[in-house]
């Protein structure tokens, strides 16, 4: 692409007899620079890419973009006040603008977003349509799965992904869409046809100021929202975010569980410990009814999204339907863990104080004995949150084994000291474990019938960091390989 080209609607100015240079690709990377690449300096957490600039230069690298004066290089240097905004915009125009093409639907808010992802991916291929899914546990579409790095990724690799499925000929992407990639421009050049906001709790508050800072990151989805948002009312930033769209004349439609007035209104016909039906009205009239397969006010809430956002987008209520009662659950989210022993495990992705007690109260409506929960927090991340999780496990469980998460670098007892304070006035009867493995099977040893054993933080993720290793494990694969050994 010519660097001209590559340079629209960046507000940098292209250097005269510069304009017809060939660029042969983007990095935000020294490492991944090769010859004829753009590189953009990057501020990251760790590092700073103009610290590499250099390198990126011996690489091969033909323009630099940087945000600081990086003396008198080889290359021409082109400054910006925002690199991370001009690395979407180039990436975009790089890629052609691929999300032109495919209708993206754009999940925000603290819990339920993978959840979300999946059932609308079930529906679009119930209604025999290519889906791409993009979120916490992969980034999938046709035959081709990658990794999950981050819940979203950075905008370089979007736009590349993207590119990916218009050539693969895939007409949806249904993504989740992180505070942390709306704040850092990750997805300020994708066109969002819907989205939909669930809820917010207190999260990634090492990253936010607080709340509120969070809340206003969240909300930029919905102004980039082309044809229109789904918003959860009785979740109270929800209500808070759907009184701005309206005054702002963004178009936008309610749902809600509480509230027979919303656009769409889900009203509770049964739940049990295997799952929940609903009757789905719109505008006050009856579309029918829905059967969920997996318990939980949190799962009927997650199915009213999704519902609402597919009828916008012109999907018959009839797929949904069917869509949504063949999907049997998502990897990690209220998993049953199938076992020998028949014992009730559950694993849960939950990590924050509201996932988490979101959680426990589900399995609380249907055990039979005690609840006993497995639980820890990640090192190197939101502190705040860790009182806060051993108030809600202390407050809930019968019994709670404090246990590592993903430490990575910060002492664990630290992280453990933190929880304590949260669970020590709650009056629970509770252990500290380090260990993960141990602490699961200390939690199975403990295990009668009628109990129920919910293992919580890590959900879907196979793998546990500590220090800077990251090592296999999968909860789920050490339930069963436990009991088995029984």
């Amino acid at each position: 692409m010519k660097l001209k080209k590559l340079l629209d609607e960046t507000h940098i100015e292209c250097p005269t007899g510069l304009e017809e240079m060939e660029i042969t690709g983007i990095a935000y990377d020294s490492r991944q620079v090769k010859k004829g690449h753009v590189f953009i300096c990057i501020k990251g957490y760790d590092t700073d890419g103009h610290k590499y600039a250099n390198d990126a230069v011996l690489k091969g690298a033909a323009i630099l973009i940087s945000e600081q004066e990086l003396g008198v290089m080889k290359v021409p240097v082109l400054m910006t006040k925002d690199t991370r905004r001009v690395l979407s915009k180039v990436s975009a125009n790089f890629y052609d603008h691929p999300t032109e093409d495919i209708r993206i639907f754009g999940i925000t808010g603290t819990n339920g977003k993978t959840t979300i992802t999946y059932m609308i991916k079930n529906i679009l291929d119930v209604a025999t349509e290519s889906c791409g899914i993009l979120g916490t546990i992969a980034y999938k579409f046709g035959d081709k799965v990658y990794e999950s790095i981050n819940t979203t990724p950075e905008s370089l690799e979007l736009q590349r992904l993207f590119s990916e499925m218009r050539q693969e000929g895939i007409k949806n992407c249904v993504m989740e869409v992180s505070s942390h990639s709306l704040a850092l421009s990750r997805t300020a050049d994708i066109c969002f046809d819907y989205s939909a906001f669930t809820n917010l709790t207190p999260d990634h508050m090492d990253f936010h100021e607080n709340l509120d800072d969070y809340f206003a990151s969240k909300k930029k989805l919905f102004y980039q929202t082309s044809k229109a948002s789904t918003i959860n009312i009785d979740d109270t930033y929800g209500k808070k975010l759907f009184e701005e769209l309206k005054d702002n004349k963004v178009t936008a439609f309610s749902h809600s569980l509480k509230n027979n007035e919303a656009d769409f209104y889900g009203e509770v016909l049964s739940s049990t410990e295997k799952g929940s039906e609903i009757a789905l009205f719109r505008s006050g009239k009856p579309m029918g009814s829905i059967s969920i397969r997996t318990p939980g006010t949190f799962s009927i809430y997650n199915a009213l999204t999704t519902a609402s956002i597919c009828i916008m987008a012109g999907i018959d209520f009839s797929l949904v339907k069917k869509g949504l009662e063949s999907l049997s659950g998502v990897p990690g989210r209220f998993e049953l863990v199938e076992n020998t022993k028949n014992m009730t495990v559950i694993v849960d992705y939950a990590h924050t104080p509201d996932a988490l007690e979101k959680v426990l109260k589900t399995a609380l409506g249907f055990k039979r004995g005690r609840l006993i929960c497995v639980f820890g927090c990640g090192g190197d991340r939101d502190t705040k949150k860790r009182p806060m999780m051993g108030k809600a496990a202390g407050e809930l469980a019968d019994y709670c084994i404090i246990t590592s998460d993903n430490p990575r670098t910060e002492d664990q007892a630290t992280i453990t000291s933190d929880i304590e304070a949260g669970i020590y006035d709650t009056g629970c009867i509770y252990e500290i474990i380090e260990n993960r493995y141990e602490a699961i099977k200390k939690a199975i040893s403990l295990y009668r019938k009628g109990d129920i054993l919910v293992i919580a933080g890590k959900g879907h993720e196979d793998y546990q960091i500590i220090g800077t290793v990251k090592s296999h494990f999968d909860d789920r694969e050490v339930v069963r390989e436990i009991i088995d050994a029984k």
